[in-house]
């Protein structure tokens, strides 16, 4: 499931509340709505529907409009209603005017609602739309999913069955047992924070119905965490032993963290540290989230810890972290180090993550980091560019070349981007802008050629063949052969495989064997070695055997009296007894027999290994 971190700075003397990463944005909201609708919700009807349009009507008249919403049905005047200036306000006026709508009415509310700019109005308006069309018609309800971002869907998902529950909680029960595993948990969450009502045996049973019984004991255990929260470190304890996935409990550690926090500081970096989490990435998160709130203190006290491993790692994540939200202070902080502190590494790992989060301002701002820094983040950089708008990224090129002199390696990294969504454009492009005697012709056709071989194999191969083949490196229809074989098309690799210029030939060959094995055709790809000089044929015939031993070891061993040569029997013979010292799944008795297949010069071989 997608995860979010929020992180709110603390504003009193002593914070009592977390600040949190909020994995649960939408739940956030949706839970907001739902309480503010229950406290302000209408006790009659036509008298806060009567209220609700007075005062929106009355809002319009303060700024001078006549166009207020007179009815349900005038479905474009949804932004009136945030125009009022309380939340709560804003609910009640779009409650009462959605109580009286029909199903067929709501969704053309809904459409209006995704037309709305304010992104908090746009997702009070579908939380309060899809929880009355949830009450009407839920599975249609979960279909409107399909038209929001897939960073909307967790949110609104726990609102159709928040409320489906309520409604119908065999068929909310039934319908989430359809998703998908990511989309099931978040079901199963809002069904089971829904009816807490329900006894714990109930609840767990539904748990277990969804096949998720881990989500229900997430939830118990998270429960218990929360509720001795003022003791963080018990919290804390219970979270990590509790044999619930630590990253199902990330938003959970997180708030048992800064909670810590209060009471020791940034030492609960440490604590974090040292702890036995399971997964990598929560650590991360973890760090990240506490970090966030003052990162330069929290860089500070990395830095001045003893341990070189702790210290260079607690570092690499705070600065990595620093460069997604305030890049220019983050790179102020670490240029000003102490000389003796591991800066370089910071820079560098600092730079690669700006390029990742904000690419044209790395650009923009690429002189502000060491010189022997900044290819590599350009690189990073104008490939995130080049996938919006290759050209764009081709043009800005000359703003750096001040900064890097060549730029070549970032060019290869536009027209790679380029090529997986254009090959046939990127092609061209750099066929009229690169003479042949270019020596970035061959570089960038190298790139994009395999990925047009995925389109057009017989153009890209005929491109190939048409580019000159140094001595000392493959001919450029090496690359997209490979990419034919790869893509399993073994009747075009036969056809080609005569024309492939010679000092690519026994690789070509080699490709080409992998991918028959793969595909069952052993015996035909033996067949194909059969034309070779006999050192070529030796080496292709190992390739042939290490990759049919690994793929079938059993067939391996069935087939091996029947092989055409004893040259073959005994290279069967070798990778079959190479690979039972490691993996045994043959007896004694079986070994000795293949021993006696090897040959002279193979048998001395396997016993120097053995010794």
């Amino acid at each position: 499931m997608e995860t979010t971190t929020n992180v709110q700075p603390s504003t009193g003397q002593k914070r009592t509340a977390v600040i949190g990463i909020s994995f649960a944005a939408g739940l956030t909201l949706g839970v907001v709505a739902v309480i503010a609708i229950q406290n302000f919700g209408p006790l009659n009807d036509q008298t806060t529907y009567d209220i609700a349009q007075s005062e929106v009507q009355q809002y319009s008249k303060q700024n001078g409009r006549s166009d207020a919403i007179t009815s349900t049905s005038d479905f474009g005047k949804i932004q009136e209603i945030f125009k009022l200036h309380r939340i709560s306000e804003q609910l009640e006026a779009l409650h009462t005017t959605l109580s009286r709508s029909t199903e067929q009415e709501l969704q053309v509310w809904w459409n209006q609602a995704q037309n709305i700019e304010r992104a908090s109005h746009r997702k009070i308006a579908q939380d309060v739309i899809l929880r009355k069309l949830t009450a009407m018609n839920p599975k249609d309800a979960l279909r409107y999913l399909d038209d929001v971002s897939i960073f909307q869907t967790d949110a609104l998902l726990r609102t159709v069955f928040s409320e489906w529950a309520v409604v119908h909680l065999d068929g909310a029960i039934e319908t989430a047992s359809t998703l998908v595993a990511s989309r099931r948990n978040v079901a199963l969450e809002a069904i089971l924070e829904t009816r807490d009502d329900l006894s714990e045996n109930e609840r767990r049973t539904i748990a277990m119905q969804l096949k998720r019984e881990e989500i229900y004991q997430k939830l118990i255990s998270d429960a218990k965490a929360l509720k001795s929260i003022a003791k963080p470190q018990e919290s804390w304890d219970l979270l990590l032993s509790d044999n619930v996935d630590d990253s199902l409990q990330t938003g959970t550690l997180a708030m048992v963290a800064e909670a810590w926090q209060e009471q020791i500081g940034f030492e609960v970096l440490s604590k974090i540290y040292s702890a036995e989490i399971e997964n990598y990435w929560v650590s991360v998160q973890l760090v990240e989230a506490i970090a966030k709130v003052d990162p330069a203190g929290a860089l500070k006290y990395a830095q001045e810890l003893s341990k070189e491993y702790e210290r260079s790692d607690l570092s690499n994540i705070i600065v990595r972290g620093w460069a997604r939200t305030d890049a220019l202070a983050a790179l102020a902080a670490v240029s000003t180090m102490d000389p003796s502190s591991n800066t370089p590494d910071l820079e560098k790992v600092f730079a690669r993550a700006w390029a990742r989060a904000n690419p044209y301002e790395l650009i923009e701002n690429i002189e502000a980091v060491s010189e022997d820094f900044r290819v590599s983040p350009l690189e990073i950089a104008f490939s995130y560019v080049a996938r919006q708008d290759p050209l764009e990224a081709i043009d800005m090129l000359s703003s750096v070349e001040n900064f890097v002199g060549n730029t070549s390696t970032i060019l290869n990294r536009i027209v790679d981007q380029w090529a997986m969504g254009q090959p046939e454009a990127a092609t061209t492009w750099i066929l009229n802008n690169f003479a042949q005697e270019d020596p970035q012709r061959r570089p960038l056709l190298q790139e994009v050629l395999p990925s047009l071989a995925r389109q057009e194999p017989n153009r890209a191969f005929e491109l190939a063949m048409e580019q000159p083949a140094p001595e000392e490196r493959y001919g450029l229809e090496f690359y997209v052969f490979r990419q034919i074989t790869r893509d399993g098309d073994i009747e075009l690799a036969k056809r080609l495989l005569p024309r492939v210029r010679e000092n690519s030939k026994a690789f070509a060959y080699s490709d080409i064997a992998q991918a028959m094995v793969n595909d069952g055709q052993t015996i035909e790809a033996l067949e194909l070695g059969s034309d070779l000089e006999p050192l070529q044929q030796r080496s292709y015939y190992q390739v042939v055997m290490q990759n049919w031993v690994t793929t079938d070891p059993l067939n391996l061993y069935e087939s091996v009296e029947s092989l055409p040569s004893s040259t073959t029997k005994s290279l069967a013979a070798d990778k079959l007894i190479s690979r039972n010292q490691y993996d045994p799944i043959f007896t004694d008795d079986q070994i000795e027999q293949l021993r006696t297949l090897l040959s002279s010069d193979d048998r001395a071989r396997l016993e120097r290994f053995e010794k």
